[in-house]
């Protein structure tokens, strides 16, 4: 599962890298449109950690030191949080639908993830 979610993140990250979202920003300023880059860049970059904290959380299970897996995941799942709190901060800017569902999908694994660490006894 969490070689899922690295592959998830990284995926992530490669959709929000590709400016795709920012096709779509007819209806924005050119103001918005650079404050959207700005956020999107800083979104890939949050799940670009994710996905390093998930690589920290594979080393950990190998070492059988499941408290800091247990803490690698939980970081991971909240670097999305940040990418979303930037776009409430900024209410001209939609929170994009297509990046809703990857972060829901992300969290989800994460939580999975900590819920077979909870099962372990962490």
């Amino acid at each position: 599962m969490v070689k899922i979610g690295m592959v998830n993140a990284t995926a992530t990250n490669t959709f929000l890298s590709s400016h795709e979202l920012v096709l779509n920003t007819t209806n924005y300023t050119n103001n918005d449109v650079v404050l959207m880059k700005k956020l999107l860049k800083d979104c890939a970059d949050k799940y670009a950690l994710a996905t390093n904290a998930l690589q920290d959380s594979l080393q950990d299970l190998n070492n059988e030191v499941y408290d800091y897996a247990y803490l690698h995941v939980m970081a991971a799942a909240d670097y999305p949080n940040v990418c979303h709190n930037g776009f409430k901060r900024n209410p001209r800017l939609d929170y994009p639908t297509q990046l809703a569902i990857r972060e829901d999908g992300f969290k989800h694994i994460c939580d999975v993830v900590l819920g077979i660490l909870d099962a372990l006894g962490w």
